[in-house]
């Protein structure tokens, strides 16, 4: 018993649903970042690139008044060669941690008693810096 398979032509009927339908809205929801716990918590408060920029001091050394590597410029290299490095993944900015604050002031201000000291008077700087840049898009499951 031999079976033929024999393919009838259709015949094509477009439907019109416009008047029960409208043009279709695509909505995409932003992705929120989860605040993941932070990568080092104990004694430290968190600091932007701007803060440390802005409001902070570089500090030299004692011998020769020689400038040391600022914290600002050493995430910005970490964060320029990351971006060189990782071309093309999705690359977080920085996670940054810092510590140990040492208060100054200004050369001016360095016979005012401390109660009469302006902010513009006082100086900042953070002996600890940690930092902590993500690339979410490389990841990898251990047993998963």
């Amino acid at each position: 018993m031999e079976s033929t398979l024999q393919i009838m032509p259709v015949q094509r009927t477009s439907r019109n649903f416009g008047e029960y339908a409208e043009e279709a809205v695509i909505i995409e929801e932003p992705i929120i970042k989860q605040k993941r716990p932070l990568f080092i918590e104990a004694n430290t408060i968190e600091a932007s690139l701007e803060h440390l920029r802005n409001d902070c001091i570089i500090p030299v050394f004692a011998k020769d008044n020689e400038a040391t590597l600022s914290h600002v410029a050493f995430i910005e290299a970490v964060q320029d060669a990351t971006n060189t490095f990782f071309s093309g993944e999705q690359i977080e900015s920085p996670d940054i941690r810092v510590s140990h604050v040492i208060k100054g002031r200004i050369p001016e201000a360095i016979h005012k008693p401390a109660n009469q000291l302006l902010e513009s008077d006082k100086t900042i700087y953070y002996e600890r810096c940690a930092f902590v840049i993500e690339v979410p898009t490389i990841y990898e499951t251990v047993h998963g």
